[in-house]
């Protein structure tokens, strides 16, 4: 055994009566034992704190993450009050109503960065085709921010579209309203 060099036995000095219980006070069992319950202590302690380790982590990404659901709840509810807001506002100032959609409009449409759409599923560099903006009639290069309209997929440059919105509450192709209801998805972007 790891201890086995280890004695517990007691030295007597030369000339006194020896004792056979005195001499050997712990057997080899006993010393056995000993050392099975020290480890076993220690390691028990170890294992102790590990689950209260891994408990603790537990508690604290639950805490995390619940704390995280609240913030993007409240945020959402904010920017509803802001749209509510600017609604109010425009109509408190007097806009007509379609500048009133408008300055909603421009806050519920995300803006992104253009790829080509079309991937060819044989190879190469898979994009083909192009967009074109109508209101400047240039064409759309890859990477410049853009806004799609919701109800009909038409495809803007973000100057464009905005300067657009400001004036009117509608698609300048095809005249779709582009006011977006409460409970209807986000518009698709290309992947």
């Amino acid at each position: 055994m790891f201890f086995s060099g280890f004695s517990y036995q007691h030295h007597q000095p030369a000339g006194s009566p020896v004792d056979a219980a005195a001499a050997a006070p712990y057997d080899d069992s006993d010393h056995n034992l000993t050392v099975l319950l020290t480890f076993g202590i220690f390691f028990s302690f170890i294992l102790l704190y590990l689950v209260a380790g891994v408990i603790w982590a537990s508690a604290v990404t639950a805490c995390a993450v619940a704390l995280s659901f609240c913030y993007l709840k409240a945020r959402r509810r904010s920017a509803a009050l802001r749209r509510g807001a600017a609604l109010r506002a425009a109509a408190a100032a007097g806009a007509p109503g379609g500048a009133v959609v408008a300055a909603v409009a421009l806050s519920a449409i995300p803006a992104f960065p253009y790829k080509r759409e079309g991937a060819i599923a044989g190879g190469g560099d898979g994009a083909t085709g192009w967009a074109q903006c109508v209101i400047c009639l240039g064409l759309v290069q890859v990477g410049e921010v853009v806004r799609r309209m919701p109800a009909c997929k038409h495809l803007f440059h973000v100057d464009c579209i905005d300067m657009w919105l400001r004036s009117h509450s509608t698609c300048p192709i095809c005249r779709a309203a582009v006011e977006l209801a409460d409970g209807q998805p986000a518009p698709e972007l290309p992947v």
